[in-house]
């Protein structure tokens, strides 16, 4: 069986892989957001995901590390490192302590804040490209990108705030949260930024898109400052 999802969230990600097993499916196999599974026992493996040091593999000493444990290297994608084990052999956690939880998390921000500033980087080249062409093509991939924008954004605050809960936890002492930023917020001044591109002719233009950027702001803003 092969299942199409897309997860920036590595935690509800294995939550998920853990759920289908529960119900009688493996997980044995990724590409590109298509999960392929495989009929098995109802919960006979427990999964994993960790964070590696490699593009796309794994150290010789990761994978004895693994072996030992009876762990399972089911598939390495980018830095992610999918891993499960036999529940009958017992529990399975990667990081049992809060100093390697919170290394493990700073590893993962780390990366979404350099993929958030590279994607941002590309959506005002495609944006620039598209005014200039007008091509539905370069449109399309400024859109694509910019959804990609919220949801590194997003998931960057919320590694943040799992940083700061472990910290509570090792310190005792009480830290602020970060929000997420509502996406309405961010389409408001994602808008207005092309509002500014559009030349000085498009008058009605330019005027409709900058109002619809002030109403998005506002639901943004409001969403954002009710959210706990």
């Amino acid at each position: 069986m092969i299942k199409f999802k897309l997860y920036f969230d590595k935690d509800k990600e294995t939550a998920w892989l853990n759920e289908m097993s529960s119900n009688g499916w493996s997980m044995n196999g990724f590409f590109a957001g298509f999960y392929r599974f495989e009929p098995c026992e109802k919960g006979k493996y427990t999964y994993q995901i960790d964070f590696g040091n490699k593009l796309f593999s794994v150290s010789d000493d990761y994978k004895e590390f693994m072996a030992e444990a009876d762990i399972e290297i089911v598939q390495t994608w980018g830095f992610w490192v999918f891993l499960r084990k036999l529940t009958a052999k017992g529990d399975f956690e990667l990081y049992t302590d809060v100093d390697s939880q919170i290394d493990h998390y700073k590893k993962i921000k780390k990366m979404f804040k350099a993929v958030t500033l590279l994607e941002i980087i590309c959506l005002f080249i495609e944006a620039a490209s598209a005014t200039v062409t007008k091509s539905p093509v370069f449109w399309a991939f400024v859109f694509i990108i910019f959804a990609l924008v919220i949801a590194f954004i997003n998931i960057t605050r919320r590694t943040d705030n799992i940083i700061r809960e472990l910290n509570e936890r090792k310190t005792g002492i009480e830290e602020p949260r970060n929000r997420n930023v509502s996406p309405f917020l961010i389409a408001g001044l994602f808008v207005n930024s092309l509002a500014l591109l559009l030349p000085i002719e498009s008058h009605y233009m330019k005027l409709t898109a900058q109002l619809c950027a002030i109403a998005l702001m506002l639901v943004g803003i409001y969403l954002t400052a009710r959210k706990k």
